[in-house]
């Protein structure tokens, strides 16, 4: 009796470690798969609210913002995003988030508003994104 339950607690330990590695390796496979180009940035849908750090993900439609553990707000589409005029982030905000040099941009979707705090560089690409036409927009215009 003793030795049977033995041999089932093996079986099960064995099934979790074998099961493990098969979502670490389908974990590690889909980052290495990602396309999605990305940046470091930080979110906030309104003045009071504070600022959640992430990654700003663009694909080729899509906009996302991942935060720790996989919790993303968005995604918001390409041709209905607007951005604002960027300004400089107030000394505090840029403190809290690492003292590095950030900038804000005020960003409108539908009718919702929130704002990106991002790198003057990664602001250029996304605007250049936002701005680009889209894959196969008027692609039939000759």
């Amino acid at each position: 009796m003793t030795g049977s339950l033995v041999l089932v607690l093996m079986a099960v330990v064995g099934g979790l470690v074998i099961l493990g590695l098969g979502l670490f390796t389908f974990h590690l496979a889909g980052q290495r798969g990602s396309t999605c180009p990305s940046m470091p940035a930080a979110y906030r849908s309104d003045d009071a609210e504070a600022w959640r750090r992430g990654t700003l993900c663009f694909t080729e439609d899509r906009l996302a913002l991942r935060g720790r553990g996989g919790l993303s707000v968005g995604p918001w589409m390409r041709g209905n995003l607007d951005l604002g005029v960027a300004g400089a982030l107030d000394p505090q905000d840029a403190a809290d988030l690492g003292g590095a040099q950030l900038i804000q941009v005020p960003v409108r979707y539908g009718t919702a508003r929130f704002e990106l705090a991002l790198g003057e560089q990664h602001y250029t690409a996304l605007r250049s994104w936002v701005e680009a036409v889209p894959p196969g927009w008027n692609s039939q215009v000759a």
